[in-house]
């Protein structure tokens, strides 16, 4: 079977910065694979255009500007919040909030979403809100490993890509993905 719209993909693949001799960002393996419903906009679609016609035992290697990929850093992302949402029972807590450190966010729907502490002022605290990769040029080699129909049991809950991401994604995990 052939990766097509409404296919599930098992596949692994090595994602590297700029080039295929780029820093590695990130690697899924034989024994950890990468499984996604493909062609229901989960995947980057430019990453879907390269895969789309695969079959089990191809192996991929291609490249997607900043804006095929994440997008482009936004200076408008990069905002300053009030410090006081990181006190705790009215201490600040450096635990959470330290430059470098990703934090949860949440929004008015109750959704959430990262934020990269950036700088820690006196009163405020500056966040990157773009996504991590936003402005990087990416190269992914892989291998797809396996294609089959969806079923039902497909849609059965969980966040995709065959693991949780964090406690609320899949509430630990009733979205069926063993953790």
């Amino acid at each position: 079977m052939k990766v097509a719209k409404n296919t599930v993909v098992t596949m692994t693949y090595v994602l590297h910065r700029e080039t295929a001799d780029g820093e590695v960002i990130q690697e899924t393996t034989k024994e950890q694979p990468f499984q996604a419903i493909f062609g229901q906009g989960m995947l980057l679609p430019k990453f879907e255009e390269n895969l789309d016609g695969l079959e089990p035992g191809a192996t991929f290697g291609f490249a997607l500007t900043p804006q095929e990929g994440y997008g482009e850093h936004k200076a408008e992302n990069v905002l300053d919040v009030n410090k006081d949402i990181f006190v705790q029972d009215g201490v600040f807590n450096e635990t959470i909030c330290k430059v470098g450190a990703q934090v949860w966010f949440t929004d008015n729907n109750n959704q959430p979403f990262p934020g990269k502490i950036l700088e820690i002022g006196e009163t405020t605290v500056k966040v990157d809100f773009n996504p991590e990769l936003a402005g990087v040029p990416l190269y992914f080699t892989g291998e797809i490993l396996d294609v089959r129909e969806l079923t039902e049991a497909d849609f059965g809950g969980g966040c995709g890509g065959g693991h949780c991401h964090n406690q609320s994604c899949c509430d630990s995990c009733g979205g069926g993905c063993g953790e």
